[in-house]
Order: structure tokens, then C-alpha cells, then sequence
């Protein structure tokens, strides 16, 4: 059989004003590279989505390691890449790449790197070091810097995350009318992520959420055998992973006749979203966006069940900066930035 030609022979443009922007971080903080562990973080650099591989970005390379399973996808997928197939530990072809670029100030994620995975390759470069006669060099850890430069989105990634949100909107259209009472909870995220695939998405952005009657206050619950009833509420937590963009939906379903306080609670959470997303622009901070939600729910009464944040980034991760809550760190929201706006309120066993 005739491999297929490689879909990228060079960095794409998007690509290419990554890279500089990366590279413009190396130079601010004084490093000659950027290991890459977190797989979003090497696809938006690469577009490579195979797992079991490291990034290793320099002011004039890019390197990626990986094994035999990888090679023809990431000869196809990113061909201009500076590729290293590892025939044994990754520490070691790692080690090995990282010593012929010369680095002597290596950046790492931290929260996206094991404690064990940086003792092995810390021990194996200064093994290097001493055979060659050279200096050891420094790992450098870092919190979210990759993270930081991801949040704000270009056009091409805010195309891909429309697809994504259509693609759930659309999946979500085609079931709701199959929806009876008696099925079970796990019935319907199947025949959701049936749905979804069949419109294009790769997977389901991350696993249904279908909770049935009480489960519905459960707010990261796991579909089981359930099964729906008339009258009572019925959640539904999805998105669709397209192209490796993500969407996050939520919708509440009733089956018959919703009781005057689902009305009502229903009522109080649309307007609080509502109101958050008149509110949201450029400028406006995090803290800010999401007291404008807290708001509208406290005098509503129902304060002490909101408990999550409002919303969060999205795009390649299901979760990504900036983050939309009562505490923590704030931020001014940007230009290209994309967030969910999800107000909900949880009442336990209602």
C-alpha cells in the first residue's frame, strides 16, 4: 500500500506566529528551550496529536520524540518537525536531543510534568554532562506559561470551537425528541455521543453528563442505570471535540410538567447567564463577570448553591485559563478569548 503524503510539509501560518510568540517567552525568561509534555500544548504548536510524545522547542528548532506507533502520523501530520524515534526509555533519546541542541536553561511545565519524569531526566543529563565533559543543564520549572499563551484564541481556533458548539447543538436537537421516560441515563450519552460522531466530532468533548431526578444536583455526575421519569428534571452536561477543539453545553430537559420551582430556579439560573453575557467584554475581569451571576442568584435566594465558578476557558482542553470565579486569581478578559458561561444552582436531592 502507497503511504499517504504528508498533509503538512511546513508550518502552517497560524503555526508559524505560535512558534514567535513562544520563542518571544523563551527570550523574556532567559531560557534556550521549552519542554513540552502537555499533549494540547504540542498539538497547538504542531498540530502532532499523538500521545506519548515530547516537544522540545529552541529559538531555531523544534523537536519531537516519540516512538515507532507515532512516526507516520507525525511524518503526516507535522513533517517539518525535527523528529527522534526512541527505541527504548523516552529519558534517553530525551537527554540525548536535549544535549546535541546545547541548551543550558530548559524550561518546563510543572503541572503538566511528573516528579519522576524530570528525577530521570535530570539524572540522565548530567550523566551526559560528565561523559562529554560538559556543563549540566538547569531544568526550569514553570506554572501555566503554555496555558497563558493558549487563552487567547486566533481566528482559526475560534472557527474551530464553532464548529464544535454547532456540531453539540446539533446532536443534542436530534435526540431530544427521542428522549421517553424509562430509559436509562447511560442509554441517552450514548446515543448522544452516537449523535455527535456522526456530525463530525471526533469524541465527545469529555464524558456525557445525563443525571436523572436527584442525580441532576450531583454537579459532575456519572450517567448509570437511572431511569427517567415524567415530571422531573433531567441534565444534560455535553460538547464535541472537533479537529481537537472542544465545546461544553448544558441544558435541563423535562419530560411532562416541570414542577413551579424547577420554573423557577430554571428562570433565576437563564437570567443570571443572561446578564453575565451582557456583561462580558474586554476589560471586565474574571472576579467581576462572575459576581454579576452571583448576584442575580443570591437575591434570588439561592446563594449558598452556587458553589462552582462561573465559567472557564475552553479549546483544546475541556478547561483552560481564564478561569471564571468568586476567589482565587483575576484578570482583565481579552480579545480572542473564549469562556463558558455556565451559573448553575444544585439543590442536594432535589
Amino acid at each position: 500500500m502507497t503511504p499517504a503524503k504528508p498533509a503538512v510539509n511546513r508550518a502552517k501560518a497560524y503555526l508559524k506566529v505560535r512558534h514567535k510568540t513562544v520563542r518571544d517567552m523563551l527570550k523574556e525568561l532567559k531560557l534556550d528551550g521549552m519542554l513540552l509534555t502537555h499533549p494540547p500544548d504540542l498539538e497547538w504548536l504542531s498540530n502532532f496529536t499523538g500521545d506519548d510524545s515530547i516537544g522540545f522547542i529552541t529559538e531555531k528548532d523544534f523537536h519531537l520524540i516519540t516512538d515507532f506507533r507515532y512516526k507516520q502520523q507525525a511524518e503526516l501530520e507535522a513533517g517539518w518537525l525535527k523528529l527522534a524515534i526512541r527505541d527504548g526509555k523516552m529519558v534517553d533519546t530525551l537527554s540525548k536531543t536535549l544535549n546535541e541542541t546545547k541548551a543550558t536553561r530548559i524550561g518546563f511545565e510543572a503541572n503538566f510534568t511528573t516528579f519522576g519524569q524530570i528525577t530521570a531526566l535530570d539524572h540522565a543529563l548530567k550523566e551526559h554532562a560528565k561523559s562529554n565533559g560538559g556543563g549540566e543543564p538547569e531544568l526550569v520549572p514553570l506554572e501555566n506559561v503554555m496555558s497563558n499563551l493558549r487563552k487567547v484564541k486566533d481566528d482559526h481556533e475560534v472557527d474551530l470551537v464553532r464548529k464544535a458548539v454547532q456540531i453539540a447543538e446539533e446532536a443534542f436537537e436530534a435526540i431530544k425528541d427521542e428522549i421517553k421516560a424509562g430509559q436509562t441515563e447511560g442509554y441517552l450519552a450514548g446515543l448522544l455521543i452516537m449523535e455527535l460522531r456522526s456530525r463530525g466530532a471526533s469524541d465527545a468533548s469529555f464524558p456525557p453528563i445525563v443525571a436523572a431526578g436527584t442525580n441532576s444536583s450531583l454537579p459532575h455526575y456519572r450517567p448509570g442505570e437511572t431511569l427517567v421519569a415524567r415530571d422531573q428534571p433531567l441534565l444534560f452536561d455535553w460538547g464535541a471535540q472537533y479537529k481537537g477543539y472542544c465545546s461544553d453545553l448544558t441544558r435541563t430537559y423535562v419530560i411532562g410538567r416541570a414542577s413551579a420551582k424547577i420554573k423557577q430556579i430554571y428562570k433565576v439560573v437563564y437570567e443570571a447567564q443572561q446578564e453575565a453575557i451582557k456583561f462580558l467584554r474586554p476589560g471586565v475581569t474574571t472576579l467581576q463577570a462572575d459576581r454579576v451571576a452571583r448576584d442575580v442568584i443570591e437575591k434570588a435566594g439561592f446563594g449558598e448553591f452556587f458553589g462552582h465558578g462561573l465559567g472557564h476557558g475552553i479549546g483544546l482542553d475541556i478547561h483552560e485559563l481564564p478561569t471564571m470565579r468568586k476567589s482565587g486569581g483575576e484578570e482583565e478578559l481579552r480579545p480572542g478569548m473564549i469562556v463558558t458561561v455556565e451559573p448553575g444552582i444544585y439543590l442536594p436531592g432535589e
